[in-house]
C-alpha cells in the first residue's frame, strides 16, 4: 500500500514540475511575441501578462491591449484577451474576448461588445503548425462604428475545417441569427420601411481553395493566403417574408475581377428587389425593364435566376447590372 502512495506523490510532483515549466514557457513565448512585434515597428502593449490554471490548463490573460501595425492604419485595443489551453493538448487553444474591443481599419474604427465571443483553434503537430480547424462562437454581439452606423448579431456560430486530403482546401460554415444590419443599409431602403429591423437567419456552407496552406509560415511572410476558388454549396438568408437561397462557384479571374456564377432561388422576392432598385446604378428605364423580366420569370412564384461574372461585369441574362466584384473576394 505504501508504494502506491509513494507512486502517487511522485507522479504529482512530476506533473507539478511539468506544469510550472510549461507555464513559464508560455509566458516567455507571449512576452517574446510582444517584444519581437515592437522590434518590427508594431505597437504592442499589454498591462498584464500571467499564466494560471494549475494543474490541467495553461490560461493566459492579457489586459490593456494596444496593437497597431507600423503604418497605424490597422489596430486592436482590448480590455482583456484570454488564451486557454489544456496542459496535455497544447495544440488546441481557446481564445476569448471579454469586455470592449476596438478594431481600427483604413475605412474607420468600430467598438465591439459581446455577451460571449470566443474561438477554438486547433493546429496540426507539425513544424509549420498548419491550421486544422477554427470555430468562432458569439452571442449578444454589438458593433458601433465611428462613422455613425451600428449593427448587432444575436447569435453566431462559424467554423473553418481543413480538408483531409487537400491541405489548401477548407470547408466553411456560418450560422447567424437575429441580425440587425447597419443603419447605412436600412437608410438605403427608406429607413427600413420595406423590411423588418432584424434579418432572421444567415446560413452558409462552402468549400474554399487557397493559394497556399494556412500556417504560421504564410502569415510570417506578410502575405496571408488568398482564396482562389469558392464553391458555395448552400446559402440562405431569411429576412421578413423573403427567403433568398443561393449556390454557385466563384474564382479568381486573370483580369483582377471575380469570375463565375451564383444561382438564386428567391421566395417573396419583391421586397428584396425594392432594396436593389434603391441601390442599383441603373436608369429608370433599365430598372423597369428588369422588373418586368423578373415578373415574367417568376410567374407569380419563386424567382430563380443566375447571376454571372465575366469580363469584369455582372449580368443577369442579357442585362449587365454592374461591375463584377474585385478579386480577392
Amino acid at each position: 500500500m505504501k508504494w502506491i502512495v509513494k507512486l502517487l506523490f511522485a507522479a504529482a510532483a512530476l506533473w507539478s514540475g511539468y506544469w510550472f515549466i510549461g507555464a513559464q514557457a508560455q509566458e516567455k513565448i507571449y512576452a517574446g511575441l510582444l517584444e519581437s512585434s515592437r522590434q518590427q515597428g508594431w505597437t504592442a502593449e499589454s498591462q498584464n501578462l500571467g499564466v494560471v490554471g494549475f494543474p490541467n490548463r495553461f490560461d493566459t490573460t492579457l489586459t490593456g491591449l494596444n496593437f497597431a501595425d507600423p503604418s497605424g492604419r490597422w489596430r486592436w485595443r482590448g480590455e482583456e484577451f484570454q488564451i486557454k489551453a489544456l496542459s496535455y493538448q497544447p495544440n488546441h487553444v481557446i481564445m476569448a474576448w471579454p469586455g470592449t474591443q476596438e478594431i481600427g481599419t483604413p475605412a474607420g474604427s468600430a467598438t465591439v461588445n459581446a455577451g460571449l465571443l470566443r474561438a477554438s483553434v486547433v493546429v496540426s503537430p507539425a513544424s509549420n503548425l498548419p491550421l486544422s480547424r477554427v470555430q468562432i462562437e458569439g452571442t449578444g454581439i454589438d458593433i458601433k462604428s465611428n462613422r455613425g452606423w451600428a449593427a448587432a448579431i444575436s447569435s453566431l456560430n462559424s467554423a473553418l475545417f481543413q480538408d483531409d486530403t487537400v491541405p489548401t482546401r477548407y470547408r466553411l460554415g456560418v450560422d447567424a441569427a437575429d441580425i440587425a444590419p447597419p443603419d447605412l443599409l436600412t437608410s438605403v431602403i427608406g429607413g427600413g420601411a420595406s423590411m423588418p429591423a432584424l434579418i432572421e437567419k444567415v446560413y452558409l456552407s462552402a468549400e474554399l481553395d487557397f493559394d497556399r496552406e494556412i500556417d504560421r509560415l504564410a502569415f510570417a511572410s506578410g502575405a496571408p493566403p488568398k482564396p482562389t476558388t469558392a464553391v458555395i454549396e448552400q446559402a440562405e438568408i431569411i429576412w421578413g417574408s423573403s427567403t433568398l437561397g443561393l449556390s454557385g462557384e466563384l474564382r479568381a479571374g486573370s483580369n483582377g475581377y471575380v469570375e463565375g456564377y451564383l444561382e438564386f432561388d428567391v421566395e417573396g422576392w419583391q421586397p428584396l428587389f425594392d432594396i436593389y432598385n434603391s441601390a442599383a446604378r441603373m436608369s429608370a428605364t433599365e430598372k423597369l425593364t428588369l422588373k418586368r423580366a423578373l415578373d415574367a420569370a417568376s410567374g407569380g412564384g419563386n424567382l430563380a435566376f443566375t447571376l454571372r461574372f465575366s469580363g469584369g461585369e455582372a449580368s443577369i441574362g442579357p442585362f449587365t447590372i454592374g461591375p463584377a466584384p474585385v478579386y480577392p473576394f
